[in-house]
């Protein structure tokens, strides 16, 4: 299953991400970085074996949101 986790980078949403990703789930993450670095998806990604997609995405932007959702 493909799960949207907005926030994912940040200390609970990557811990998240992590828990997903164990189950065999895809995940997406959606996040604007205003208090997180997409560092910890890169140490998400060492401890899991899997990318995680990201989008640089303020969920405010209503264009950049629907964006996403369309691809």
């Amino acid at each position: 299953m493909k799960i949207l986790v907005t926030g994912g980078t940040g200390y609970i949403g990557s811990h998240t991400v992590l828990s997903l990703q164990e189950a065999g789930h895809d995940v997406v993450v959606l996040d604007n970085l205003a208090n997180s670095s997409e560092e910890s998806l890169r140490r998400v990604a060492e401890l899991s074996g899997k990318a995680t997609e990201f989008h640089h995405v303020d969920l405010v932007d209503e264009t950049a949101v629907e964006r996403v959702f369309a691809a």
